[in-house]
């Protein structure tokens, strides 16, 4: 990293893209979209093959084995033949081997796959939902997106994926979207404003405009004659899970709201939280790091108005003349604008401290929710303060009377279903696993309350 912008904007995306579990390979739709779909194991559990990523340079070709709790980034090898490597270090082994099969009409109809030093599993193709484009808005923006509905008659309950931070594209958790869909509920995917086909630009915004979206979403779902309009809920991952929360204290049609990694405290606490966590792990000390804190203070203040040039500049010159520093200082503050910040944006929002408030409250939209809650945070999550935020809520929903709520910390997740290594928490097990919990606490909980069928 040359510049602190670098490393801001490496910081910030981290928390961005939690859902992004792989790096910037992106996936040819033409070669792989035959493949997409669920196929079925004797045993009665899915291989999922889809697509993810949060923006479409970022989507990566992937597997998920609900038998074994291994997912992972499929390379072509052969004619309907792949292999997912170890891990994404270059050179990694083959790990994993899948093998798709055709009929005699030359369409897929299942397929083989076999981990390493491991037997040979067939899992069967099965057609149990399907996806149409669809469009909504939110007064005179147009949101896209695409409806997944199970197979059968409705009436259906329902949910809305919404997006973390940054830009994002309908695939952003395509994983969430197969495993809602096989719990029998129809799901709402869409681009983010200013993303894919969706009009409008998530750049110039804040979060309860992000939250007016996702109820045009469950609004529109509550209309079409296949859905129980009594049964549509909002999901969201990092600062999804910030918005559904927020969203649901807006309007009493929300039937339920589930906040996966949704931090509970300020957007400047917990930004500063992970950056903290990022320079402890990089060797910093801790009088490096609380000057370093000082200094992304100041830029939050900077971007709202609450700190000079001057001010910024100040700090800046002294990181200058520190060895540790010298190499990741930021330009001047009449350089640090949004255009600037998003000149070299892949994912994330670098800028967010220009058009968002970083003391925005996180708390008060619990206050005034009354819909069924579940929150699910993983305890090996470095990018979230999990233990403040679980306390700042719950004494929220208890001061509030609120009665149907659960809050799960899950023991080897991270910032979201990836397992992570409990000595090293920024780095995923190998070769990759997702944590089985992580879904069963969703499927628990959505069960016990008649929101799945």
């Amino acid at each position: 990293m040359k510049s602190i912008m670098n490393l801001s904007f490496a910081l910030l995306m981290i928390f961005a893209a939690l859902s992004v579990l792989g790096s910037e390979v992106k996936s040819n739709d033409a070669d792989v979209s035959v493949y997409f779909g669920e196929y079925r194991l004797p045993s009665g559990d899915w291989i999922s093959i889809t697509k993810m990523g949060p923006v479409e340079a970022m989507t990566r070709f992937m597997y998920f084995d609900w038998q074994q709790g291994r997912f992972g980034y499929p390379k072509p090898v052969g004619p309907d033949r792949f292999c997912a490597p170890f891990s994404d270090k270059p050179d990694s082994p083959c790990q994993t081997e899948i093998a798709f099969t055709r009929n005699t009409e030359g369409k897929i109809d299942g397929l083989t796959i076999k981990e390493k030093d491991g037997e040979e599993r067939r899992a069967i193709r099965e057609t149990i939902y399907t996806d149409s484009p669809v469009t909504f808005s939110n007064g005179e923006v147009a949101l896209s997106g695409t409806l997944r509905m199970p197979k059968g008659d409705g009436s259906f309950p329902a949910i809305v994926l919404v997006h973390g931070s940054g830009p994002g594209v309908r695939h952003q958790a395509s994983i969430l979207n197969s495993f809602f869909a096989r719990l029998g509920m129809s799901v709402l995917v869409y681009d983010k404003r200013g993303c894919g086909m969706s009009g409008g630009d998530w750049r110039k915004v804040d979060l309860d405009v992000l939250a007016q979206d996702a109820l045009a979403g469950l609004e529109w779902l509550r209309q079409q004659k296949s859905i129980d309009p009594k049964k549509v809920g909002l999901w969201g991952i990092s600062q999804g899970g910030w918005i559904t929360p927020l969203a649901a204290g807006m309007s009493e049609n929300v039937a339920f709201a589930i906040n996966s990694s949704g931090p509970g405290t300020s957007l400047r606490s917990q930004d500063l939280f992970m950056m903290m966590n990022i320079l402890r792990a990089g060797g910093f000390t801790g009088e490096e790091i609380e000057s370093a804190k000082k200094t992304f203070n100041t830029l939050y203040d900077y971007g709202i108005g609450k700190a000079t040039a001057e001010e910024l500049d100040v700090l800046m010159d002294k990181a200058r003349a520190h060895p540790k520093f010298k190499d990741i200082v930021m330009p001047p503050a009449k350089e640090i604008t949004p255009e600037n910040l998003y000149k070299r944006q892949a994912i994330g929002d670098p800028a967010w401290f220009f058009h968002m408030n970083p003391d925005n409250d996180a708390i008060t939209p619990y206050k005034k929710l009354r819909c069924p809650l579940l929150i699910t945070y993983g305890k090996l999550d470095y990018t979230v303060p999990v233990e403040e935020s679980v306390r700042l809520i719950t004494v929220a929903l208890k001061e509030s009377g609120h009665k149907d709520y659960s809050i799960r910390v899950i023991e080897s997740a991270g910032h979201g279903f990836a397992r992570m290594q409990e000595s090293q928490p920024m780095l995923r097990v190998e070769p990759f696993q997702f944590v089985r919990e992580y879904f069963s606490v969703h499927e628990d909980w959505l069960r016990s309350h008649g929101f799945c069928r």
